[in-house]
């Protein structure tokens, strides 16, 4: 007896969501890139372009017989489960994740930015420097505790400009745009 298709998420290689999808969609697959507009930084201008809302993720609709298809789709490294069972995704948070592409409102896909936690600059004269983030002065503007020599100085910048740190993260470059 054949399952009723649902909802998966599918975990793809860096940077071939759209590939993937178009794949997927030319074998019958009903696909969800999740993509929407997000603000990107250039050296020489800023843009508001369509990127993922999910960075190496995409969603399919299929019976999970049909898994294996998938997994020979360009660009599929896996699909999210446990224990050797695919988990399928909410139809509900795929309804969801619809309504805020086919809104168009500029979408952040960072961790929430809280006080307290630890961020570092990655666009900007400052790029590459440390901190913990202080207050939020604005939706757009945050303040930023950073120390230098050890000394700590504040300065405020643009949402944009700043992504969390893990815990165990203390250098390297911001996640590529």
């Amino acid at each position: 007896m054949e399952l009723a298709s649902k909802w998966y998420a599918v975990r793809v290689r860096s940077r071939h969501e759209k590939q993937t999808a178009k794949d997927l969609q030319s074998r019958g697959y009903e696909v969800c890139q999740a993509c929407a507009p997000q603000r990107r930084v250039w050296a020489d201008r800023t843009r508001v372009v369509d990127m993922p809302l999910f960075p190496g993720y995409i969603f399919a609709c299929f019976a999970p017989s049909s898994g294996s298809d998938i997994l020979r789709a360009a660009g599929v490294v896996s699909i999210i489960g446990f224990g050797g069972h695919y988990c399928p995704v909410e139809d509900a948070e795929i309804e969801a994740i619809r309504i805020v592409m086919a809104s168009g409102v500029e979408v952040q896909r960072e961790p929430m930015m809280i006080p307290g936690r630890r961020v570092r600059v990655c666009q900007g004269p400052l790029r590459g420097l440390e901190g913990v983030l202080d207050k939020i002065k604005s939706q757009q503007r945050l303040v930023v505790s950073l120390s230098l020599l050890q000394r700590s100085v504040t300065v405020e910048v643009s949402d944009f400009m700043l992504e969390p740190m893990a815990a165990h993260q203390s250098t390297g470059d911001c996640a590529a745009a």
